[in-house]
């Protein structure tokens, strides 16, 4: 068997495109599965109508002439990837194929991580295909989340002039917010500032122990006491 990895169109999908092609229609690609193929390689086959022991299947999230993306969250998980495929919407293997071996863990296992399944389908005539972007189905990476937290203010809230105590550029957990006075890393205590406008501080927001007040005790933009 040989290590060579590759897709093929399958009988069921020469027979859609020729239908697509006779009707002026399109292949309506809607979905990419996996597999573990049982354990071991095995040489695609044009006759298959399905993979060999699929792990997951999940909507496509972009399809364009050239090739169909997905998404594989982080929350699947716990099995090898070895086969492929891409079904239409009424479950036909259109295209299979053979890819290198990659585990696919979860968070419980001590690692985890998102995985895009990138599928070429160069092979299948791009006239027939449907080109197509759902945002409906787009997935957000952890990368992606991290960052818009970490560049996450509350310009309109918390207006560093007034919060930013000890001048580091941000309202952090070394500042005194309404109140409370609290410490920086050296246990050096920082002095009370003016008094703050009700109005900035919206308990609805910020008022993380129902206290009826925005104080020491709570959580405030980039940091927790």
């Amino acid at each position: 068997m040989t290590k060579e990895f590759y897709s093929v169109i399958t009988d069921i999908g020469l027979n859609k495109i020729e239908e697509a092609l006779s009707n002026g229609t399109k292949l309506d690609l809607k979905y990419i599965a996996v597999g573990d193929s049982n354990g071991d390689y095995y040489e695609p086959e044009t006759t298959q109508t399905e993979l060999k022991n699929e792990k997951y299947r999940t909507e496509i999230t972009e399809i364009s002439s050239l090739s169909a993306k997905a998404l594989i969250p982080v929350s699947v998980g716990g099995f090898y990837l070895r086969e492929f495929g891409i079904f239409d919407s009424d479950n036909n293997l259109l295209l299979v194929g053979k890819q290198p071996e990659t585990y696919k863990p979860v968070e419980t296992e001590g690692s985890f991580k998102e995985y895009w399944m990138k599928v070429v389908i160069s092979a299948i005539n791009s006239e027939v295909i449907s080109i197509n972007v759902d945002p409906s189905i787009q997935m957000a990476s952890i990368e992606w989340v991290e960052n818009l937290f970490n560049g996450h203010t509350h310009s309109d809230l918390m207006p560093i002039w007034l919060y930013d105590t000890n001048g580091n550029g941000v309202t952090d957990t070394c500042e005194y917010i309404d109140g409370g006075t609290f410490t920086d890393g050296d246990e050096i205590d920082i002095p009370q500032p003016p008094s703050v406008p009700e109005l900035i501080m919206s308990t609805t927001i910020y008022d993380k122990n129902g206290n009826g007040i925005v104080d020491e005790a709570e959580n405030i933009d980039a940091g927790e006491f």
